[in-house]
């Protein structure tokens, strides 16, 4: 595959395009846990931090956060075990849902998330980001939704498909 910004999209085989994107997968997560390692969280743990605390004060359940990160609830409930203990996260019981756990960031971590976003993005600047314009940036990123989006239509198709 050629290796600069003006090659053939027609002429790149999947494995290549897959070998690509798992390529920058790995790039932007090295660097991410190499960034996040002073605050000690992995990138991973980040992400968990993050979308629970757009949920704000009411918190997240356990579940939306694993829909939202597209990971088990298994791995999500070590993770957040691991940073419960580390009083990043508080669980407690559902006031709606006797069933369900909801998830907060402790007050004491919250003036933390404001540091550690901005380390990320003058870092994520400075390194890998630094090397493309923002225009290329802001497409990059406009297509990685669009393919959620996709793929979240494709699944419900597919699912739809084989209940029948």
């Amino acid at each position: 595959m050629e290796k600069r910004a003006n090659f053939d999209i027609g002429r790149i085989t999947t494995y290549q395009a897959g070998v690509a994107q798992a390529s920058m997968h790995r790039l932007l997560q090295k660097l991410s846990d190499r960034i996040l390692l002073p605050f000690g969280i992995t990138k991973m743990q980040w992400l968990i931090i993050g979308t629970i605390h757009d949920a704000g004060a009411q918190g997240a359940r356990i579940s939306d956060v694993a829909e939202t990160l597209d990971t088990t609830i298994a791995y999500l409930t070590n993770s957040i075990n691991l940073l419960e203990l580390r009083k990043i996260l508080i669980r407690r019981d559902s006031l709606i849902d006797s069933r369900s756990r909801i998830v907060t960031v402790t007050a004491e971590f919250v003036p933390k998330i404001a540091m550690i976003e901005e380390a990320m993005r003058v870092s994520l600047r400075k390194s890998i980001y630094s090397e493309i314009s923002r225009e290329d940036f802001i497409t990059y990123m406009k297509v990685v939704f669009q393919l959620i989006e996709v793929g979240k239509k494709q699944d419900k198709l597919f699912l739809a498909s084989i209940l029948k």
